[in-house]
């Protein structure tokens, strides 16, 4: 039972959420808004998702604070999925991200691929100061893609990078023993010099990823010749300017640019209406710590703040 102090911080947690919401809920359905705006309720237009950050399989569940740097690959498929739906006729995902890790690239990748394949939704993929590495695998699913002239991409490529300190710990006198089932069981480790055998094992792992890497980028960009890719995907970076004149961007223009092209690619006639998803809220992270239970959890419950008992239409993703 959680205490009248307990009830209390609860009680304000959800004021704040529930007074920002209202403002949102004042406004018409499906008046205009800028890019970077945000709307409660009604069927959107266009579903912005912005990830920023390095990409990983979970990433940071947003907070309290709607904050915490890095892309969770699983959190940004549930977005695509309110996104379909809610009823959105586009996506359009604004990259900032340096890279991640090859399963969290692919697992974002395969979503929009999706929903541009199979769902018949276009997606168009925004750059802002750095999309590279996982950060184009992920854009490489889209119909189009759009770079600042000044934006970093590029990068196509995968780096296993191991450190060895055998020479140091035998200088100082410390000596390793490792107990391991198969010869290669510790391989990459920095305590024993890297044998033929284990760099031709890790190699063969860079080079199968890498291979990946290259096939997915050209399935979703198939107007790129698969000989000029692997050409420019030797793991160097461009401009935005001259990821234009390589062919690994359609488009040189900014977020609004972007905007107005996915909007045009679903058919949409004058001004869209737009939906961001997963800025984070107060009343999304309560939401998300009902879900992970402990004493927020139970705070949350006790308040009947449970996603499921949500009123039907008004999509949790979106709060302000």
């Amino acid at each position: 039972m959680a205490s009248l102090q307990e009830r209390v911080w609860a009680g304000v947690m959800l004021a704040l959420a529930v007074g920002g919401t209202v403002a949102n809920w004042v406004r018409a359905p499906h008046a205009p808004l800028e890019a970077g705006d945000e709307l409660g309720v009604g069927t959107p237009d266009v579903a912005i998702l912005d990830l920023q950050g390095a990409i990983t399989d979970s990433g940071p569940e947003s907070g309290l604070t709607g904050g915490g740097s890095g892309i969770g690959a699983q959190r940004a498929v549930r977005l695509l999925r309110q996104a379909e739906k809610d009823g959105a006729r586009a996506v359009l995902v604004r990259i900032n991200s340096p890279g991640g890790t090859v399963a969290a690239s692919q697992t974002i990748y395969e979503e929009l691929l999706r929903l541009r394949n199979k769902a018949k939704i276009p997606v168009v993929a925004s750059f802002g100061d750095v999309a590279a590495s996982g950060g184009y695998y992920i854009a490489a699913a889209a119909n189009h893609i759009v770079a600042l002239p000044g934006s970093t991409t590029g990068s196509i490529g995968v780096i296993l990078q191991v450190q060895e300190v055998s020479g140091l710990m035998s200088r100082i006198g410390v000596r390793d023993n490792t107990i391991k089932s198969g010869a290669r069981k510790d391989i990459g480790s920095p305590f024993r010099p890297m044998e033929p055998a284990d760099r031709a094992s890790l190699q063969a792992l860079v080079d199968d990823s890498y291979d990946q890497f290259v096939s997915a980028v050209h399935k979703g960009r198939p107007q790129l010749p698969l000989g000029k890719l692997r050409l420019l995907a030797d793991g160097r970076v461009f401009t935005g300017r001259q990821a234009k004149a390589a062919g690994l961007v359609d488009s040189l223009g900014t977020p609004q640019d972007a905007l107005d092209k996915v909007a045009a690619l679903a058919g949409v006639v004058g001004t869209p209406t737009v939906r961001r998803y997963g800025k984070g809220s107060w009343l999304e992270g309560l939401l998300e710590m009902g879900s992970r239970g402990g004493i927020g959890g139970s705070l949350v419950s006790q308040l009947g703040l449970q996603a499921s008992a949500w009123p039907k239409g008004v999509p949790l993703a979106v709060w302000p």
